[in-house]
C-alpha cells in the first residue's frame, strides 16, 4: 500500500480499517438481500480543484460536503482507464475535509505521476466514489532538466534528411524544424536500457542514434526542433490502443492508455524521450506533437468507428500521459495535439471527425480533470490539394466557425476559436498554434508555389497567436509527385525552385510586390490580421 501521509495509527489502523471494509460491505450485501429495491447512495459530494506537485510531495485539494461512515475520506490515485472506487489509497482525510497530502514517488513502482485522484467514501457500508477525479497539472515541477528553448522567428520546414549536411536551412533563414519519430522503430530491438517505474526498457540503440543526429545537427544551425510522435504499426502492440488492434491497415494507430501495460509503456517512452532530448548530448527538443491529424480516425489515428466524445477521451488520456511523461523531465517542453484542416465537420462522417467538435471534446475532458497548457498545431492545406492558389477567397474556407475548412485563407478562425474563455490555458493565454505542416505543389507552375508561399507566410505572421509556419517539404518526394503533388522547395536533383527564393525573402516587400504582381492581386489586401 501506497504511504498514507495524512493517516493515523499507521499498520495497525490500516489492518483495523480493512476489517472494516470486509464487515461493512457484508452488512451492505445483507441490507440488499433482505432488501433488494435498497438504492445505495452516496450522501452529499467532494470536489477536488487541484493536484499539484509540490517539492516530493502531490498535494490534492478541494472542499467536502460528505461524511463517510467511518469517519475518514479516502483519496484514491487511479489509472486513466480506472473509475469509480477502483484505484489504491494514497492519503485520507476526516470527514469534511478534502486536503491531501502524499508522496509523488517519481520513478519507482509506485509512482503516482500518471495517477489521477478521486474522493471515496464509505456509503451503506460500501466504498463509493464521490468526487470528481484530478490529474497531477504541473508536471514540470519534478522535472530535472530545464534546456533552453530555442524559440525565435516562426519560419520553418520539413528536412530532408539526406540534406541535413547541406546548408539549406541556414540559406533559407528558418528557425524551425519538424521531425516524423516512429515508435516502432525505437520500441524494436535494443541496445538502450532505460529503468524506469521499477521495470527496464529496451529502445533501439541504432534508430535512437539517428534521431539524435538530426537534433543535433539542427541544433547546430541554431534551429528549433519539433518531434511528432507518430504510432506506426511496428510499434509494440502494447502502446497501440485495444480497439484499433482489429487488423485494419492505417497509416498510424491510436495510443493505447486503455490498460495497465500500455500506460506503463506509455509512461516509460514520454519520459525516455523527454529526458534524452534536453540538453543531454543527444540534442535538445523543444515541442512534441502527439499523432497526425488525429481527428482523421480512420487514416491517420486509426481506432474503431465510435463517437467523437469517447474518442477524444481515449486520446486524451494518451496525450496526459506522454504530456505529464515529457513535461516532468524537461520542463520547458511544450506539447502539441495535432489536427487537419477539417473544422466545422468531417468531408466523410463515418471515418474522421471535424477539427473543432473534437477539440472541444478534447478540451472539455481535460479541464474535467485539470487544466493543462496544451498547444494546437494544424495542417491548413488548401482545399483542394492540388491547387496551390491559396489566396483567392472560396467557399471552401470562411470567416466563420461553420468553415467546412481551414486553410491559410482563414487560419483566424482557429486562434478566434482558441480566444474563447472556456479554451484558454491555464494561465489564462490564448494556446499558440503551430502550423506544423502545409505545401503547395509546383505542377501547377513555379510561380504558382512561389506565390501561395509567400502568401502563406504573410498571413502567419499577421496572426499573434501562430508560434511556428513548417513548409512541407524541403525536397520533392517521387511517391508525391507520382500523386500530384511536387511540394518541395528544391526539386527530386535537390535544385532550388522559384518558392526556395521566395521562401527565403518571405516578408521583404521587394519579393511581396513580386509575388502580388504575378498573382494580380495585391496580397496584403487578403490578410487578416489577428
Amino acid at each position: 500500500m501506497a504511504e498514507c501521509v495524512n493517516s493515523k495509527g499507521g499498520e495497525n489502523n490500516m489492518k483495523k480499517l480493512r476489517s472494516f471494509f470486509v464487515l461493512a460491505a457484508a452488512a451492505a450485501a445483507l441490507v440488499l438481500f433482505l432488501f433488494p429495491g435498497t438504492e445505495i447512495k452516496a450522501a452529499g459530494t467532494a470536489t477536488l480543484n487541484s493536484a499539484v506537485i509540490q517539492g516530493n510531495q502531490v498535494v490534492v485539494t478541494g472542499t467536502a460536503s460528505v461524511a463517510s461512515e467511518d469517519g475518514i475520506l479516502h483519496l484514491y490515485a487511479q489509472n486513466p482507464y480506472e473509475s469509480g472506487a477502483q484505484g489504491i489509497e494514497v492519503a485520507q482525510a476526516p470527514n469534511g475535509t478534502a486536503s491531501f497530502t502524499f508522496s509523488l514517488n517519481k520513478n519507482s513502482a509506485n509512482s503516482n505521476l500518471f495517477k489521477k485522484f478521486t474522493v471515496v467514501a464509505i456509503q451503506n457500508g460500501i466504498p463509493t466514489a464521490v468526487s470528481n477525479s484530478v490529474y497531477i497539472t504541473n508536471p514540470e515541477a519534478a522535472a530535472t532538466h530545464t534546456a533552453a528553448r530555442r524559440d525565435g522567428g516562426i519560419k520553418g520546414i520539413l528536412p530532408a534528411a539526406q540534406l541535413l549536411n547541406a546548408n539549406n536551412l541556414t540559406d533559407l533563414g528558418v528557425h524551425q524544424a519538424t521531425y516524423n519519430l516512429l515508435l516502432g522503430r525505437i520500441t524494436t530491438g535494443g541496445g538502450i536500457d532505460y529503468q524506469y517505474n521499477g521495470k527496464t526498457w529496451h529502445f533501439n540503440a541504432q534508430v535512437v542514434s539517428e534521431y539524435d543526429t538530426v537534433a543535433r545537427r539542427l541544433n547546430d544551425q541554431g534551429i528549433q526542433v519539433t518531434f511528432i510522435v507518430l504510432n506506426d504499426l511496428g510499434a509494440d502492440p502494447t502502446l497501440i490502443h485495444p480497439l484499433a488492434r482489429d487488423g485494419v491497415a492505417a497509416n498510424y494507430y491510436a495510443l493505447n492508455a486503455a490498460d495497465q501495460a500500455g500506460v506503463e509503456k506509455l509512461a516509460a517512452v514520454a519520459s525516455f524521450l523527454g529526458q534524452r532530448y534536453s540538453n543531454t548530448g543527444h540534442g535538445t527538443v523543444d515541442n512534441w506533437i502527439i499523432g497526425n491529424e488525429v481527428n482523421a480516425r480512420q487514416m491517420w489515428n486509426y481506432m474503431q468507428s465510435t463517437d467523437v466524445n469517447q474518442y477524444a477521451v481515449e486520446y486524451a488520456n494518451a496525450f496526459r500521459v506522454m504530456y505529464n511523461g515529457l513535461k516532468s523531465e524537461n520542463a520547458n517542453a511544450q506539447v502539441y495535439v495535432a489536427t487537419d484542416q477539417q473544422w466545422a465537420v468531417a468531408s466523410n462522417a463515418s471515418q474522421y471527425y471535424g477539427s473543432r467538435p473534437f477539440l472541444v471534446a478534447f478540451n472539455d475532458y481535460i479541464r474535467s480533470e485539470g487544466n493543462i497548457d496544451w498547444r494546437l498545431s494544424s495542417h491548413p492545406y488548401n482545399v483542394p490539394l492540388y491547387d496551390p492558389n491559396n489566396w483567392t477567397p472560396t467557399g471552401y474556407a470562411t470567416h466563420s466557425q461553420s468553415s467546412r475548412y481551414v486553410t491559410m485563407q482563414n487560419i483566424d478562425v482557429i486562434t478566434d476559436f482558441l480566444s474563447q474563455p472556456e479554451l484558454l490555458s491555464p494561465s489564462g493565454n490564448v494556446r499558440s498554434l503551430k502550423l506544423s505542416e502545409v505545401g503547395y505543389t509546383s505542377l501547377a507552375g513555379e510561380q504558382q508555389q512561389a506565390i501561395a508561399v509567400t502568401y502563406a507566410y504573410l498571413q502567419a505572421i499577421s496572426n499573434r497567436y501562430v508560434d511556428g509556419l513548417i513548409i512541407s517539404r524541403e525536397m520533392d518526394e517521387a511517391v508525391e509527385i507520382a500523386q500530384g503533388m511536387a511540394v518541395g522547395l528544391l526539386n527530386g536533383s535537390a535544385q532550388p525552385k522559384m518558392a526556395y527564393d521566395f521562401y527565403k525573402h518571405a516578408g521583404d516587400p521587394n519579393y511581396l510586390a513580386q509575388a502580388s504582381a504575378m498573382a494580380g492581386v495585391d496580397l496584403t489586401s487578403h490578410i487578416t490580421v489577428r
